[in-house]
């Protein structure tokens, strides 16, 4: 059967109902399309066009008058002579240093406590469980107060790894659960196999649960690592004198303030996701699967 053929036949099935559900719906996903990717492309034209108002960017990128002038800057301005890296770039590796070292220790403290919740029974595990999902609801900011307070008795103000554990603290309970469901899936005769064989503990969760659980790892890896970029409550409080990505940038966002330029948090903005969209890419598999694994009854 030729094209033409297939079209011809095509049309013949058509009817008006069809035509008006399909204009329909395409209409609405073309307009959902439009109003996603607007504010994205306004901001890629902001930050590779040479202006000082944002009223002067036109909403579709011109590639004839795109500039760097805007990451010059960023890359260049320093408060100090003496610093070897400009301001952004300081909060911008402060930043990926934190989200570094969070996602390492998520996903280490994470899995260990996941194992051992799916694989032993002991005495009140359940209300342990249930007490550590309890505590998740409540919101870290509201205890901001008696954390700064905390840490500035022990001198760990502006400390990266300060930050860092309160990241840890409060996604180890989320993720205990999540990775105690899937690695509940887990047959346990493995482990019975492997104790068998001569086999501990230890090496039955490094050598066989841990290279079974990799997709659930994945997946809260990719959760830790996005949690400290656009986290802007914590670190003020934490970190007054010392400035993440997110600080940096909402500096240019007070119409009240005498630093305000939205054409530096564009660009400054689309700098920073190259890291999570990367990641994001990377770790696409492990989102999809995590997301319908590891959230079993019991």
């Amino acid at each position: 059967m030729t094209v033409k053929e297939k079209f011809q036949r095509w049309l013949k099935r058509l009817t008006v109902k069809k035509v008006i559900i399909g204009t329909l719906v395409y209409g609405w996903l073309g307009l959902m399309i439009a109003i996603v990717f607007t504010p994205v492309l306004w901001m890629v034209s902001a930050a590779f066009t040479d202006a000082t108002q944002l009223a002067q960017v036109p909403v579709i990128p011109k590639l004839s008058e795109w500039s760097l002038v805007n990451y010059k800057e960023l890359f260049t301005e320093k408060s100090t002579s003496d610093q070897a890296l400009s301001d952004y770039l300081r909060a911008f590796a402060t930043t990926f240093m934190i989200a570094a070292t969070n996602t390492v220790l998520v996903v280490a403290l994470s899995s260990l406590v996941g194992f051992a919740f799916s694989r032993y029974r002991f005495k009140g595990k359940k209300k342990v469980l249930l007490s550590m999902m309890g505590l998740q609801m409540f919101p870290s900011f509201m205890g901001m107060l008696a954390l700064f307070m905390f840490f500035r008795q022990f001198g760990l103000l502006n400390n990266p790894f300060a930050l860092t554990l309160i990241y840890v603290a409060g996604a180890i309970p989320y993720n205990t659960f999540i990775v105690r469901g899937f690695m509940r899936n887990i047959p346990k005769s493995l482990d019975e196999a492997a104790a068998i064989d001569g086999a501990t503990n230890l090496q039955v969760m490094m050598k066989i649960i841990i290279p079974l659980a990799v997709p659930i790892m994945g997946f809260i890896a990719v959760n830790a690592f996005m949690q400290p970029w656009l986290d802007y409550i914590l670190p003020s409080v934490i970190m007054p004198q010392r400035d993440t990505v997110a600080i940096w940038l909402f500096r240019f966002m007070d119409p009240l303030g005498h630093e305000y330029d939205p054409i530096k948090f564009m660009s400054g903005a689309l700098f920073l996701a190259v890291p999570i969209m990367l990641v994001q890419i990377y770790m696409q598999r492990y989102l999809i699967y995590g997301l319908t694994q590891g959230a079993d009854k019991g």
